[in-house]
């Protein structure tokens, strides 16, 4: 129950882990949590499930989840539904985040090239370390 209770999503977990995570328990066994709970004598229904998934998706999910709340109906929403739609959002939002970046890289490229006629080699050698760490903190 306490499993259940604490779950929550991390900030760089994928939807699918996440859901993987939620429904199996994965350290020594392949517990389901809503089976543990139904041990304990707590039935858990699919609109329990998916008001639970909705609650714990972090905070920059929030305008999602609000469309979700005022869109769907939790009495007939599956979970394979719900998941398949934070799905699409979290590909269109990753895609989104993508194209964010690829401009932001080309202007910042294009900006430096316009000013590089009136910078030394040491402000050069600057802006180079600059875009290294940049870059590698986009990428991880």
């Amino acid at each position: 129950m306490r499993k259940y209770e604490l779950f929550e999503m991390g900030d760089r977990e994928t939807i699918m882990d996440m859901y993987t995570r939620f429904t199996h328990i994965t350290n020594t066994r392949f517990t389901h949590i809503t089976n543990e709970l139904k041990s304990l004598g707590k039935t858990v229904t699919t609109e329990d499930l998916v008001r639970k998934i909705l609650r714990f998706l972090p905070r920059n999910w929030e305008a999602k989840v609000t469309a979700i709340q005022e869109a769907k109906d939790f009495k007939t929403l599956s979970l394979d539904e719900l998941i398949g739609n934070l799905q699409t959002y979290e590909l269109r939002r990753n895609s989104q985040q993508q194209e964010e970046t690829k401009k932001d890289r080309g202007l910042a490229l294009k900006i430096m090239e316009e000013d590089s006629s009136n910078l030394d080699e040491e402000d050069m050698a600057m802006l180079a370390r600059k875009f290294k760490k940049f870059f590698k903190k986009d990428q991880s």
